[in-house]
């Protein structure tokens, strides 16, 4: 036998619902400003993948180091 459903839906306001709601929209804004960002830092940064650069953690040697 199957069963019949009925749904009852019902609008029930919340105190906090309009804190809660700012709270969540500028967090939206927070994680598009930052994707923005790091979009605008990821354009800016130039890419040397044909080149005999490569990146070291040892700094160059100066005349003044063997003292």
């Amino acid at each position: 036998m199957k069963r019949q459903w009925k749904i009852h839906r019902k609008v029930q306001e919340c105190p906090d619902g309009q804190n809660r709601w700012d709270r969540a929209y500028l967090l939206v804004l927070e994680i598009a400003r930052s994707v923005e960002m790091d979009q605008k830092q990821t354009s800016l940064e130039v890419k040397h993948a044909s080149s005999d650069l490569c990146e070291g953690v040892d700094p160059t040697p100066s005349a003044s180091s063997n003292n």
